[in-house]
């Protein structure tokens, strides 16, 4: 009886330990040696701005972070200065327009191999002289076919910009990279356009259901539907895929994928994928992984 009661009392005071809440106390980071502050800078440069700080903005960012004892909230001002402050930087014009930037870019290289701007405007110059020639020879469908391709080419490469003015969200910027020329070069066929918008957005690639939808959507015509939405040509395909709940948590895998060189677990992913989904909040996820301990190697 006395070893059953005994028990007793130590599952109770295990169960009570389990709802501890951990690091709930504050944690004195005085001791982090400042090669490691200096490297968290470096870092935080490189992954929002694309470069390396100066050796000024290294030493006033490593007081700015000392001033306020690394805590997560200082951390927090400092990212969101890099990512919003639009005061003139000598070589970036300001952080806010590096940081946007550096956005543009990194989705041009994971979804069009980084071609560069001349490579998008090459298909607006045929296009323009098609449109001209189509035009004097009252060839309605190819007066068409010219406006659709220098639409789908400015809209990628005016993306950049207008993300930064927020008329559009990281969804419609991800959403020209998929419908684009340059991505239909990239992806020949409708077979290699499907698997490859799934990998690139999901990080992964289709069921044999999904793809068959998919695929006669794009190839045929025929109208389907994928992740709770509908779509009847290719257009609406990429837009269907980027608005989808599934690209919100592929986002949430790419932020922590590039940011800290792993994948979220089940319930990081959870934390973050209904407020995510529904703001397109892509700075939020960021900056809640940018402030941690782990990114910081505190």
């Amino acid at each position: 009886m006395l070893f059953l009661m005994f028990l007793a009392f130590i599952s109770g005071c295990s169960k009570k330990q389990d709802i501890v809440i951990p690091n709930n106390a504050p944690v004195n980071y005085d001791n982090v040696p400042t090669v490691k502050v200096e490297n968290y800078i470096n870092r935080l440069y490189i992954d929002l701005l694309g470069r390396e700080p100066l050796n000024t903005e290294k030493s006033r960012d490593v007081l700015f972070l000392r001033a306020g004892k690394l805590s997560y909230d200082t951390r927090k001002l400092l990212i969101t200065r890099l990512m919003t402050d639009s005061i003139y930087v000598p070589g970036d014009s300001s952080y806010k327009q590096a940081y946007y930037q550096r956005l543009y870019d990194l989705a041009k290289a994971r979804l069009l191999e980084g071609a560069e701007e001349g490579e998008l405007y090459q298909p607006i110059s045929n296009a323009n002289f098609a449109l001209i020639s189509s035009r004097l020879l009252g060839d309605s469908i190819g007066v068409f076919s010219a406006m659709v391709t220098i639409e789908r080419c400015k809209n990628v490469i005016d993306s950049r910009r207008n993300y930064q003015l927020g008329k559009i969200n990281i969804n419609d910027m991800y959403g020209y990279m998929l419908d684009n020329p340059i991505y239909d070069e990239i992806n020949m066929n409708t077979l290699n356009f499907v698997n490859a918008s799934f990998d690139n957005m999901f990080f992964r690639f289709p069921t044999r259901d999904e793809f068959t939808i998919a695929y006669d959507i794009i190839e045929s015509g025929k109208g389907g539907s994928l992740f709770g939405g509908y779509a009847s040509n290719k257009p609406e395909y990429c837009k269907m895929l980027v608005q989808s709940k599934e690209f919100s948590e592929g986002i949430i895998q790419w932020c922590y994928i590039t940011l800290i060189g792993r994948i979220p677990t089940t319930q990081e992913t959870y934390n973050l994928i209904q407020d995510y989904y529904l703001t397109k909040n892509l700075q939020k996820v960021q900056t809640l992984i940018l402030t941690t301990d782990e990114y910081a190697h505190f």
